[in-house]
């Protein structure tokens, strides 16, 4: 910048109150009257000042960036010494056989249904699941408290249950999940066609035995030469409420003709009660007897308890009271 020009006053001698001239060298002020000189003493000008100060405040600001900076590279220093320390150890315990990192790293494989399965319980609508395990020695994973069942009661034969499994440390299952049927349950028997077979031919064959025992005493005998006996219907009354005591009650009746001495024949009607029946996982039908009033009793004979009835002589009579007696049930056409 160009310094301009100020506007000056003159200098007054302090010997004689003269004014004072500049000298020719300019380096001091001379009073030509007593001669007495005044030496100038050069200062720096503003602008001069002004620089100095900006030059100074700059290296104020450089030193403290460089510190901040040093500051910076000391931080990121340290803090890759300390990255390196840890991925040193780490690396070290990724080596170790058996280390917690080199298992989290290196997990093994396993599937964790080898050995495994689920046995079903108790009836079908009431059933629930239980895990069986065979390898437990051989497989360390093997706790049943990494296993989870859903649905685990409630079950009935159909049904679909899912075993999620979670691996412990060190291990990764595939798969992790695995769907069972259930199978197994003890089923009621709610139609006559549940019945067949072997189960069918028990059943007929208890009955057929209580109806010889009920007619022992009359053939042969001085009243009758001869009787013959052929299933005739099968009546399946069903509670409509599962807490009743027998929640199912079937009826194997029979048709009896009994050859009298005169050679006429004479028709009845037959019926075994068999209570409670229920077929489990093997398949063999499983029955009690129930007591009702006013009929003989029968007894064990190979399958189940029985009861014996006195005969009808008409169906539509038996069946009659077949209904009456079982009133709270409901009979399954």
């Amino acid at each position: 910048m160009e310094q301009k020009d100020a506007k000056t006053l003159p200098l007054i001698c302090p010997s004689c109150g003269e004014e004072m001239e500049l000298s020719a060298d300019g380096e001091k002020i001379v009073c030509p009257h007593c001669g007495h000189a005044m030496l100038i003493e050069k200062g720096e000008s503003k602008q001069e000042g002004y620089d100095q100060n900006t030059a100074e405040s700059f290296e104020e600001d450089n030193i403290e960036d460089l510190q901040r900076n040093d500051q910076r590279r000391n931080r990121l220093r340290g803090w890759l010494i300390a990255f390196c320390i840890v991925a040193g150890i780490c690396l070290i315990n990724v080596l170790i056989p058996g280390s917690p990192m080199r298992e989290m790293l290196f997990p093994r494989m396993a599937n964790p249904f080898l050995g495994v399965n689920v046995k079903f319980y108790g009836m079908s609508g009431e059933g629930r699941a239980e895990l069986q395990i065979s390898n437990r020695r051989s497989a360390e994973y093997a706790d049943e408290t990494r296993y989870e069942i859903k649905p685990e009661t409630g079950l009935r034969n159909g049904d679909v249950v899912t075993v999620k499994a979670r691996a412990p440390l060190g291990w990764r299952f595939e798969p992790d999940e695995k769907q069972f049927t259930v199978e197994g349950l003890t089923i009621w028997v709610t139609n006559t066609y549940q019945i067949s077979g072997d189960n069918l031919a028990s059943i007929h064959a208890n009955t057929e035995q209580l109806i010889r025992e009920d007619w022992e005493d009359i053939v042969p005998s001085s009243f009758a030469t001869d009787i013959t006996y052929k299933p005739y219907r099968m009546y399946l009354f069903v509670s409509d409420e599962k807490n009743w005591y027998d929640y199912n009650v079937l009826y194997d009746t029979y048709e009896v003709k009994v050859t009298r001495t005169d050679g006429s024949v004479f028709t009845s009607y037959e019926a075994c009660r068999y209570a409670d029946l229920k077929i489990p996982a093997d398949g063999v039908l499983t029955a009690d007897y129930g007591m009702l009033q006013g009929f003989n009793f029968g007894f064990s004979h190979g399958f189940s308890y029985a009861q014996a009835f006195s005969g009808w002589t008409s169906p539509e009579g038996m069946e009659g009271d077949l209904r009456h007696v079982n009133d709270g049930r409901h009979l399954v056409e």
